[in-house]
Order: C-alpha cells, then structure tokens, then sequence
C-alpha cells in the first residue's frame, strides 16, 4: 500500500466521520425541537401566557393575604434558522436560569399558524417576549441581545433581562 492509497482513505473516513457528526446533531436538534422546549400552536402558546398569572395565598396563621408575582419568557424564532438550532442547546443553561427566579421558558415557532405577530410586538425573526399577569411586561429584539442573556454569568435572569 503506497502513501497516495493511504491518504485516500484517510480522507474518505474523515468525510464519513463529518457526515455522520452532521446527521447526529440534525437528529438531536430536531429531537429536541419536537420535545416540550418549544410551543408548536397558538393553543399552547395561550395556555403557557396563561401560566403568568399572579397567585393569591392567604396566611392561615396571620389572615394576610400575599401576592406571588409570577412571569414566563417566550422566545419567538423561525425553527428553520442557525439560530434556533443554537437556542436549542443553549437552551437547559436558560432554563436553569429561569428556574432559579421561578420563571417559566419556552421557544415558539414565529411561523406558527393564526400567530398575530402584532399583539405579542414580534418585530424581528427572533424576538424575547417577558409575561407577568399575562401582560407583556418587556420585548427583545435580536439574536445578539438574546444571546446576551444566554451568556449573561448572572444567575438573576429577570435582572439581566431588565438591563437590556
């Protein structure tokens, strides 16, 4: 076996390789963009805004009533772009965040159908809408601004969402 012989099929295991970590992650991504990460419809879409709402508890030892106040993060994006594949991995780090201040966090698909971009201020293709008490509380327009909050050391998502 000559050196040229060698090298060929050192190339040709190379582009297998590539060709089989490309086929992998397109079927994690879409796996992971079938799963509960993402809202598919406006039914599901409604129901999570509806998760916003601010709770009442009345103390049983005080008789004070207390107001939890409660938000949910939706990040709109076109599942068809580089960047909802990312969001999608960077994904349980946002969720993690959100977590930690009792905040729930889903991605929606822009294109989903009977989607009234204007009463959710949708402006760009990605776009971070914050809910408290099923209003729009703040928008964030872009993927650079998004992933800020991504990348963001801060564990206090509401604060780095804030400042932006």
């Amino acid at each position: 076996m000559d050196f040229k012989s060698l090298k060929n099929k050192a190339k040709a295991l190379k582009n297998k390789a590539v060709d089989a970590g490309k086929d992998a992650l397109e079927y994690s991504s879409s796996k992971l963009a079938s799963s509960g990460f993402t809202l598919k419809n406006t039914t599901d879409l409604e129901a999570f805004i509806q998760k916003s709402l601010n709770s009442q508890v009345i103390d049983s030892k005080t008789w004070i009533e207390k107001k939890f106040k409660k938000r949910v993060i939706v990040i709109f994006t076109d599942t068809k772009t580089q960047f909802f594949s990312q969001m999608l991995y960077l994904f349980p780090v946002l969720s993690a965040k959100a977590y930690s201040q009792n905040v729930s966090i889903r991605l929606a698909d822009v294109r989903m159908k009977d989607l009234q971009e204007e009463s959710y201020q949708i402006t760009w293709v990605s776009t971070l809408v914050v809910f408290e008490n099923t209003e729009i509380l703040k928008v964030i327009h872009g993927e650079e601004n998004i992933q800020k909050v991504v990348k963001s050391l801060s564990l206090d998502i509401n604060t780095t969402i804030d400042t932006l």
